[in-house]
């Protein structure tokens, strides 16, 4: 009496979980939900990740370009201070 008990609510259980997967499946393609989940959740890591990177890359050609107009500033600043002084 207590298996045939426990093998109807087995049954029950599991036709329920069944259903209710069925549901899920039918409702909308679980593969579709699974993958707008795990789209939801990296596209905001990947903008991150690549604005870290164009910062870097910027950081660099700016360093670049300060370096090679230095000699320029020093030029003119040099040429400023002698037409200044007359000589």
């Amino acid at each position: 009496m207590y298996e045939k008990k426990l093998r109807e609510a087995t049954i029950a259980v599991q036709d329920r979980l069944f259903l209710q997967t069925k549901e899920v499946i039918e409702g909308e393609s679980f593969v579709r939900t699974l993958a707008r989940k795990n789209l939801m959740q990296e596209q905001p890591n990947q903008i991150r990740e690549a604005m870290i990177k164009g910062y870097v890359e910027m950081s660099h050609i700016n360093l670049m370009i300060a370096s090679e107009c230095l000699h320029a500033e020093y030029e003119a600043q040099h040429m400023v201070e002698r037409l200044v002084s007359g000589g």
